[in-house]
């Protein structure tokens, strides 16, 4: 078995390294495409090592044989952001050979990677001999920022998989097998899964192996030994395998420590019993570790099993519900039209309302417990009309806080059957907060904290209120996650008080004695719309950042009107349905369309 240094060292060269495709080429007649490859100089560049950096001098084009590199440019701050993450036959830095302009970016090996450099002064030469060969490169370089002014971005999609246990209990190996199955169920091409280091292996069998899968999954029994390395650091993501409770293998914490990298994601990935009503909590230690997401397994359940794999490659669905009182009701419509089209998200999130009905998907209740604990929350006893001395806001909260206790008290976010995130708006800070750990029930009582109506929640992190306030459609957020696509539900931005309210004979006098005239919205209804409505600019951000976003007809439906929950979900069902039958929600329904 070879070792670390061997890895590292494998020889440029052997069937399918020595002379690569090289597609950029193809355009051009046999001689100048032979009078390029004839000056290209391999370059063999390992993992972690930057290859050239933002600023630096320009001087030479690359193209990628094997391996994978990742691009990073400084923003105006000096922070690195991550622009793309290449492979073969992928090729960098053209720029350099038409322009001395300092680099535009960063670029570093990611994996072992191999590389054939073609330098300007090359490049020049078979210009001199094949003149025609400048206009073709000009050509692909406009092609080429013509594709990145039009809006299109290399996602985090990864390939290859590393798989490891960090607690005593799993099997890697058969998990390994059982992943590579539901892989091939939900994405197309076949899954290749190594849990060893072959006989006689170099790069180029690697290559090869890598080349023949659409995906590969390395699998390693230990921590820190030579297979687990050479399989991290093969892997675009790593799933780290952990028993609820159980304490971290000796040197799993440092190893995963020093190899962590702001473009390798880690995954916790934790083993449930098939019948539990809730998950069962980590080990501190193992909830200490850096990872991205938590993600739940069931034992004998495949659709847990097909939703890792949708999560782990970028092909998951999300789902954000916006807030907007009692038209957030809306949103139960829309969870019966992607029920009836056995449709469900794979990670969930929102604001206010939206936070709620969303808290219950990820605690993994049905349809019907979803709609009949949120009509009995809402609709059957309104729980925001314990009015008080408005110290701090026209009703106490105590009944709020009374039924979040009863359906999400101990809950934890980060230990949900769907990965969790709500918002709620940050008065100390002037940010929006976004909650991805914690308390259950009191993130959900920040969301819903609208100002005046209901009392804020007091916190280390200052003075939260509803989310609605910075961030009522949170799709942003969502897509972030780099998970897949982003469904968002839009609620609030329906207009309102189009009606004149009903009033009674006190109603109108008590408006007559002070002067109010009738039409004017009462106090309750003002700060609910204050808080949960959506701008034009809130739902433009949405659609920038989803894939497709709902928009029910609600304007009919008053803020407070939760005995009106039926025609709310009918108008979010008709308006999801039509959606559907359009075919506005494919890319959302399959993310590989």
């Amino acid at each position: 078995m070879p070792d670390d240094s061997e890895a590292h060292a494998h020889r440029y060269g052997g069937e399918g390294v020595s002379a690569p495709e090289i597609p950029f080429l193809a355009g051009l007649d046999p001689a100048a495409i032979e009078a390029v490859r004839a000056r290209m100089v391999p370059v063999a560049v390992p993992a972690g090592k930057i290859l050239f950096e933002q600023g630096a001098p320009g001087d030479a084009l690359y193209t990628l044989v094997s391996g994978v590199v990742g691009v990073a440019a400084r923003d105006h701050n000096g922070r690195p952001t991550r622009i793309a993450r290449l492979r073969p036959p992928e090729i960098f830095g053209e720029m350099a050979l038409l322009s001395d302009a300092p680099r535009a970016a960063t670029v570093i090996a990611l994996r072992d990677a191999h590389l054939l450099q073609l330098t300007r002064d090359a490049f020049e030469t078979v210009i001199a001999e094949h003149p025609h060969t400048l206009l073709y490169l000009a050509r692909m370089l406009a092609d080429r920022l013509r594709t990145l002014y039009e809006g299109y971005s290399v996602h985090h999609a990864p390939r290859n998989f590393t798989i490891l246990a960090v607690t005593d209990g799993p099997d890697t190996e058969g998990f390994a097998r059982k992943l590579a199955g539901a892989f091939d169920t939900v994405l197309p091409g076949e899954t290749g899964c190594l849990t060893d280091w072959p006989d006689t292996a170099d790069e180029a069998w690697f290559q090869a192996y890598e080349g023949r899968h659409a995906r590969t999954i390395f699998a390693a029994r230990e921590i820190d030994c030579p297979w687990c390395r050479q399989s991290q650091r093969r892997g675009d993501h790593v799933l780290l395998l952990a028993e609820p409770g159980a304490a971290p293998r000796p040197g799993a914490a440092e190893y995963l420590e020093r190899v962590r990298s702001d473009w390798i994601r880690m995954d916790l990935v934790i083993r449930q019993d098939p019948g539990a009503k809730r998950p069962k909590p980590l080990h501190p230690a193992v909830a200490a570790l850096p990872v991205a997401l938590r993600i739940q397994l069931r034992d004998g359940r495949p659709a847990d099993l097909q939703r890792l794999a949708r999560l782990a490659s970028g092909a998951g669905r999300g789902l954000v519900l916006g807030g907007g009182g009692a038209r957030g009701l809306a949103h139960l419509g829309v969870l019966r039209a992607l029920d009836e089209v056995s449709c469900a998200p794979d990670f969930v999130g929102g604001t206010s309302m939206g936070a709620i009905i969303a808290a219950s998907l990820a605690m993994d209740w049905s349809l019907a417990e979803i709609q009949e604990q949120t009509e009995a929350f809402f609709a059957t006893d309104n729980p925001i009309n314990d009015y008080t001395l408005p110290l701090h806001a026209l009703t106490r909260g105590a009944k709020v806080d009374a039924g979040l206790a009863a359906r999400y008290g101990g809950a934890r976010i980060e230990d949900l059957w769907l990965p969790f995130f709500c918002v709620s708006s940050n008065l100390t800070t002037g940010d929006t907060m976004v909650h991805r750990s914690g308390d259950l029930a009191q993130a959900l009582r920040a969301s819903i904290a609208i100002p005046g109506l209901l009392p804020p929640v007091l916190c280390d992190e200052g003075v939260l209120v509803d989310g609605g306030m910075m961030n009522n459609l949170p799709a942003d957020v969502a897509a972030e996650l780099e998970r897949g696509p982003v469904l968002a539900v839009d609620v609030g931005s329906d207009r309102a008080f189009q009606d004149m309210p009903r009033r009674g004979w006190t109603g109108r006098l008590m408006r007559k004695l002070i002067g109010s005239p009738l039409a004017m919205p009462g106090l309750a209804p003002l700060l609910l719309r204050a808080a949960t409505v959506s701008s034009d600019a809130q739902s433009l951000m949405a659609a920038t950042h989803a894939t497709a976003v709902l928009k029910p007809q609600l304007s009919g439906i008053d803020l407070r009107a939760w005995s009106r929950f039926r025609e709310s979900a009918e108008l979010g069902y008709r308006e999801a349905r039509s959606n559907l039958e359009a075919g506005k929600l494919d890319r959302w329904l399959d993310p590989l369309r």
